[in-house]
């Protein structure tokens, strides 16, 4: 096992602002270590380091995380005493953070070691946006897939800028960046299918999303949400819903947009569910037209 960077603590004293980084894991100790290496050995340092192991069965996680906790004083890490889902593990890392900004990484993932200044240097510059990323590469192993086309959600408009989201929205990779955490009041994510698009949503009614080509992020293509066959298997979807997941999808995402009180408050009742409507229909109609082209292409 490759030994964690010794962090001096008289080197966390810094004028820079306090960034969490939240890092749920379960039963991938190889894949943790990577991504803890990547953490510790970021440029910018004052951080805090929120790891959650989510009851893992592999007692090699524990091995990895008590390794780095020993030498570096940043990491906070917790245990669940039982297994409370992956959307219920990011949102405990998320609430335990003490930070104004956040950023999650997956234990399957890593980024550069510049990733976190690059996006608070664009923040801080960009009081106006919420989120910045760097740019997505994505890999199955150690193998290239393919770059994400990142894009921009700086409209002047809340609504504007939803619908600009929805639009683009594909692998999400700018979910994993950094943003201003204090502007939501609830637990981010919610226990359904596309609560990731769901929360972007949230974030592009409160402010703008931005990207900045200086730094990347490395996912793995491998995880629950790789392809609809493994989303049905992951949320246990019935045959109904199995057979018309684009609908269903577009409905869960939709309807889960305004459940934090920050979101809500934006919007009255009637204005709230007019955007709903049209939102549903705008998913509904792009996922299921990148279905029937996935469908063309396999026959």
């Amino acid at each position: 096992m490759t030994e964690a960077k010794n962090i001096d603590l008289d080197e966390q004293a810094s004028s820079e602002p306090l960034v969490t980084i939240g890092l749920p894991t379960y039963n991938r100790p190889l894949g943790l270590q990577k991504c803890l290496e990547t953490i510790v050995s970021q440029s910018y340092k004052n951080l805090e380091i929120i790891i959650s192991d989510n009851c893992s069965t592999d007692e090699c996680v524990q091995q990895v995380i008590q390794a780095f906790a020993a030498k570096d004083a940043r990491i906070k890490h917790f245990r669940q005493p039982v297994n409370i889902g992956l959307e219920g593990n990011f949102n405990f890392v998320y609430t335990k953070a003490s930070a104004a900004l956040f950023t999650w990484m997956s234990d399957d993932d890593h980024f550069d070691t510049n990733y976190v200044f690059e996006c608070v240097k664009f923040l801080q510059a960009n009081p106006c946006h919420v989120l910045c990323s760097g740019v997505a590469k994505y890999y199955s192993g150690n193998d290239f897939l393919f770059e994400e086309q990142m894009f921009k959600v700086d409209q002047p408009g809340a609504l504007k800028r939803v619908f600009t989201y929805f639009s683009k929205a594909g692998k999400n990779g700018n979910f994993y960046g950094v943003f201003r955490s204090n502007i939501l009041k609830a637990n981010p994510l919610g226990e359904h299918v596309g609560c990731d698009w769901s929360f972007m949503a949230k974030l592009a009614i409160l402010g703008k999303l931005s990207f900045v080509t200086t730094t990347q992020y490395y996912r793995s293509a491998d995880g629950n949400s790789g392809t609809r066959n493994k989303m049905v298997k992951k949320f246990r979807l019935n045959r109904f819903k199995n057979i018309f997941f684009e609908t269903y999808s577009a409905y869960e995402i939709s309807t889960h947009i305004f459940n934090d009180a920050a979101v809500n408050g934006r919007f009255n009742y009637l204005q709230r569910q007019f955007i709903i409507a049209l939102v549903f229909s705008q998913i509904n109609f792009k996922l299921f037209m990148n279905f029937v082209q996935k469908k063309l292409k396999q026959s």
